[in-house]
Parts: C-alpha cells; sequence; structure tokens
C-alpha cells in the first residue's frame, strides 16, 4: 500500500482491483488525483485522502483493472470501412450471398459489386464462391470476389467475366491464371493474378477530412468500450497523422495512441531514399509533442501472411488449390532481406526509432533477427525494444535470441483462433508446434504484448480481426481455434495473470509507456476499466464474453454501459 498525503479528487472503494503491479497485487480501494493514481490499498487508508470534494464511488464488488492495450491495430483505415454501408459478418458462402443480394438491390443495374476483405480460409466451406452462386445473387450486376488486390485467386460471375472479355478464346498471360472447365473449356470464374485483367482500385476511401476526423474519433469510443485505453496504429501514413494530430489538439483522442510510420521499402527504391525517410521521421517523432499521441518507430514488411499462402517459411507450403500454389517447392514470400534489411534497421537506430517488421513464417522470422543480431554486434539498440509484428511461427532457436538481443513482439491471438482451421487442413499438427508459442515466450523472458491488426468492421467479436480484448485473452488461455474440438499445442496455454500482461504491462513496455499506463501504481495516468465479472475466478468460457461497465482516462469516465441503455 501507498499512502501520500495529498487529497483525491475521486476515490473508488470495495472494488476487487487488479492493479497489475510487479506483484499481482490486489487491493479494495484506489484514489485518483487530477489524471493520476494516487494510492492503492483498502478502504479506510483511501478514505483518509479525502476532503470535502472529493468523489466516492462504490464498486459493490466489482473488478477494477488497467485500461487495456492492443499493440497493433489500424484505426484510420478500420474507422472508415463501413463509412459507404454497413458490412455483415460473412462466415459462410450463404452470408457473402446474402450481402451481394443486399448490394444489388441497392446500385444500380449493371454496376460493379465487389466482395472485398473476406478472406476464403476463413470461410466455413474454405472455398471460393462459384460463378454460378455469383450468378444467382447478382445476375444484372458485374461481381467480383476478391478480398485483396494482392490475393491468390478472384472468382467472377458470368457478366463480370463477359465485361472483361474472358470467354473459352481469351488468352491469358500464363494458362493457369484462367480456371476452365477440363471438358467445354470454358472459365470456372476463378481467376489467378486478376489484376492483370481487371483494373483493381483496392479499398477506395471516399471520406473528407472532416468525416476521416469524425470516423476516427467514433472509433476511439468503441475502443473504450471494449476496455481499450492505448492503442498503436502499426501502419501509420501522413494522412492518418494529420487526423490524429487533429483530434489531440481537439483533446479529442479518448485513447492514447502510439504510432509506428510505414516505411516504403518497395524493392525498386534505392535505400539511400528509405534512409532519407527514416532521417526524417526521426525530426518528425520530436514534432510530435502530446502526452495521448506520440510517434514511436517505423514499420516494413518481410514476408506475406497465412490466409494468402504466402507467408515465407522455412519448409515448403506444399501444393494447394486454395492458395494457388502449384509450386511443390514454393516458401512463400520474402520481400526484404540481407544488407538492405540490415542498413535501414542501422538508419532507424540513429534515427532513435523502434522497428519492427511484419514476419508471420518462421523464415521470415529467422530473417529479421538474423539482422538484428547483425546489427546489435556493431550498435546497441536493446533500448529501442527491436521488434517482430505478428510473429506467428517462431522457431525454438529464435526464441533464445530474442530474450538475449532484447527483441520484444505483437502478436494476435485472434489468428490463432480464425487460422488454425485452415492450417491443420494444409499441414500436418507438427507443423503447428511453433504457432504462437506464447507460454514458451514468457518462460524465456521475452516480452510479447497482445494486439488484434483491427482494420476492417467495426464490431469487435466479428471484424475481419476482432479487437476484443477479452476475446484475446480467452484464445490464450484455451487455444481451441474455431471449427477445431481440441487445443493447438495446449502445452502453450498461459495463466490468467499473463494473458492480463499480455494486454496491460506488456503492451505498455512494447509502446515505450510502461512508466505512464499497463498498471494502477502511484504517479501512473488513472486509466482503468470497470467489467462485469471476476475474470481471474470466473468459468474459461465466460471471460470471452465479458462486458466492459465503465472506461476512464486520466482519471475522467469516457465510456459508461448504462448510459447506452
Amino acid at each position: 500500500m501507498c499512502v501520500p498525503a495529498s487529497a483525491a479528487d475521486r476515490i473508488f472503494l470495495n472494488g476487487r482491483i487488479v492493479t497489475m503491479d510487479p506483484n499481482f497485487t490486489i487491493v479494495s480501494a484506489l484514489a485518483v488525483e487530477g489524471a493520476r493514481v494516487l494510492a492503492t490499498g483498502d478502504a479506510a487508508a483511501m478514505l483518509a485522502l479525502a476532503d470535502t470534494d472529493s468523489v466516492v464511488e462504490d464498486l459493490d464488488g466489482q473488478m477494477m483493472l488497467p485500461g487495456l492495450i492492443d499493440s497493433h491495430l489500424h484505426p484510420d483505415q478500420a474507422s472508415v470501412s463501413e463509412f459507404d454501408h454497413p458490412i455483415p459478418a460473412m462466415l459462410t458462402v450463404t452470408d457473402v450471398m446474402d450481402y451481394v443480394r443486399s448490394r444489388a438491390q441497392v446500385l444500380p443495374e449493371g454496376e460493379w459489386i465487389w466482395v472485398r476483405t473476406v478472406l476464403t480460409p476463413r470461410l466455413r466451406e474454405r472455398r471460393y464462391p462459384t460463378r454460378a452462386e455469383l450468378d444467382q445473387a447478382a445476375p444484372r450486376h458485374p461481381v467480383i470476389f476478391a478480398p485483396y488486390i494482392y490475393y491468390p485467386k478472384a472468382s467472377l460471375n458470368s457478366l463480370a467475366l463477359e465485361r472483361l472479355g474472358i470467354d473459352r478464346e481469351f488468352e491469358s498471360e500464363t494458362p493457369a491464371d484462367i480456371e476452365r472447365d477440363p471438358t467445354t473449356g470454358e472459365p470456372t470464374g476463378l481467376v489467378r493474378n486478376h489484376t492483370r485483367y481487371v483494373d483493381d482500385p483496392g479499398e477506395v476511401d471516399r471520406t473528407n477530412d472532416s468525416e476521416r476526423v469524425e470516423a476516427v474519433r467514433n472509433l476511439m469510443g468503441i475502443y473504450n468500450s471494449v476496455g481499450l485505453t492505448t492503442v498503436s496504429d502499426r501502419k501509420a501514413t501522413p494522412i492518418s497523422i494529420k487526423v490524429y494530430e487533429e483530434l489531440a489538439a481537439q483533446d479529442a483522442l479518448t485513447a492514447r495512441l502510439s504510432l509506428m510510420h510505414l516505411l516504403d521499402t518497395s524493392p525498386g527504391r534505392d535505400v539511400e531514399e528509405i534512409v532519407a525517410d527514416i532521417l526524417a521521421l526521426g525530426q518528425l517523432r520530436e514534432q510530435i509533442n502530446h502526452p495521448m499521441l506520440d510517434l514511436i518507430g517505423v514499420k516494413t514488411f518481410i514476408d506475406g501472411g497465412i490466409t494468402s499462402g504466402t507467408a515465407y517459411m522455412l519448409e515448403p507450403w506444399g501444393e494447394s488449390d486454395r492458395f494457388a500454389i502449384l509450386d511443390p517447392l514454393y516458401r512463400g514470400n520474402l520481400v526484404l532481406s540481407g544488407d538492405r534489411l540490415e542498413r535501414l534497421i542501422r538508419a532507424s537506430a540513429n534515427a532513435g526509432l523502434q522497428f519492427t517488421g511484419h514476419v508471420v513464417g518462421d523464415a521470415a522470422i529467422t530473417e529479421l533477427v538474423r539482422a538484428y543480431g547483425a546489427v546489435i554486434r556493431e550498435t546497441p539498440i536493446r533500448h529501442l525494444r527491436p521488434s517482430l509484428t505478428h510473429a506467428n511461427f517462431i522457431p525454438e532457436q529464435v526464441i533464445g535470441q530474442m530474450a538475449e538481443w532484447g527483441i520484444v513482439a505483437d502478436i494476435q491471438p485472434a489468428w490463432l483462433y480464425l487460422d488454425s482451421n485452415n492450417l491443420l487442413d494444409q499441414w500436418d499438427e507438427n507443423r503447428l508446434r511453433h504457432f504462437q508459442p506464447l507460454k514458451s515466450l514468457f518462460d524465456a523472458g521475452v516480452l510479447v504484448a497482445g494486439g488484434s491488426d483491427h482494420w476492417h468492421r467495426l464490431d469487435s467479436h466479428s471484424a475481419t480481426n476482432p479487437f476484443n480484448p477479452f476475446l484475446g485473452m480467452w484464445i490464450t488461455l484455451k487455444r481451441v481455434p474455431r471449427y477445431v474440438d481440441r487445443a493447438v499445442n495446449e502445452d502453450q496455454v498461459l495463466t490468467r495473470e499473463q494473458a492480463l500482461r499480455l494486454y496491460t504491462t506488456n503492451g505498455a513496455y512494447l509502446l515505450f509507456r510502461e512508466e505512464q499506463v499497463g498498471s494502477l501504481e502511484p504517479g501512473k495516468y488513472a486509466d482503468m476499466i470497470v467489467v462485469d465479472r471476476d475474470i481471474l475466478e470466473s468459468n474459461l468460457d465466460d471471460i470471452r464474453d465479458t462486458r466492459v461497465l465503465r472506461t476512464y482516462v486520466n482519471g475522467e469516465l469516457v465510456y459508461d454501459a448504462g448510459s447506452e441503455q
């Protein structure tokens, strides 16, 4: 217990307050002065800090936690993802067809219908919609099912094929690009490398500056409603930073926001150009000076992903129709490596910036950790917390190197839940033994933080990448994926304290905010949440459905579930 002599503005009594301090102390009362925690302890000690103006709140046995931290999301992109129209959760091909029909009812006849961000391996059937299914859903609209611009395949209906001139006689750039009925030679509607044949604009943001600011403001409120009080945009751009700075200037950010600026490391760019970008970002970091907003580092891509079959693996992926893999020796895509990667890490260190790389496959992780090691032998960078982003398949030997060199990671537990079913179908279970080895990371002393990679749709449980932190915690405690009847690597389950640390103290450290947030200790900001159940004692499966009752940032109430009723 720590009791200073100052008077409290607000006192919370009769709670189960999990401070998340190094000793995992649980107290019954907490006092706030201004924006910071003043003291923690028992009711008598906290009431001794009261004066006539102090507000006293009885928690009536409810659990209070530090405000939660999502170490990886994309607020600017996510906030406008449903600006044009609401997008439902699509878990099955039937759901996709229902969505296409709904769009056909509101779009003028003949206008293109694009189905985006529905990841084929995550559909219950794990397949693309067929040409006939799309025809039936929207016979008078050209339809293209293309999750991303660079996705293994797209599925088109008959009118879309007709518009593009793709018929039985059509000559594609490579024979494999246009899948055909082996009997008739008629295109089936499945097209590999679809951008060779159709102008794909990607996801188009139709908002103006003020609409974008309002969309992010609204999303911050949604984040508060699930207990998030600190978040990190891991792919910030000049456009998104402009939005965040405007909200900060209005004192309208209700979640602390730490930024990793996206680096353009396209192969055609000279490395000196990229180094100049990094140095300029080091200067920009000094110009962003707000307690709710900071720029901490740079992020780039090293490989691809799980759902597209492009993560760079130590062993071949294996042939796959779903991923359009024809080469039995294909291992994925490595887009940045070697001396070029090392030079960018050094430049980031010279600019005082954290470096992180998008690494999903075990070979990509191995390469980034190798590059960190090469730089560390010449330049100390532990204080900059070199980072792995996603880090799904971490080889055992790499974990030891991470611990030795102070390499941290932000990992998305929801991917284990959503993608294991598909990976078990592609590989045997032995290849998944290093899929999110969270307990091994904790045991080795590697700091790993929980994130969501939220970027599309606004429902915390059914977004393309769900961002509900209690769902994330539940996944780490159980490790039973969707559509699978057993745990994946049950020996890697976390304790409840560890699951909480993923989204509190560990996230704070990864974002250089450990002196500010992550635990309820005197002097830290009074970012805290009150929840509807005791997640340390409740049934394990109840944790995923935890509801946040109230959220406080800087000691001020920013979300109250009672006001929504």
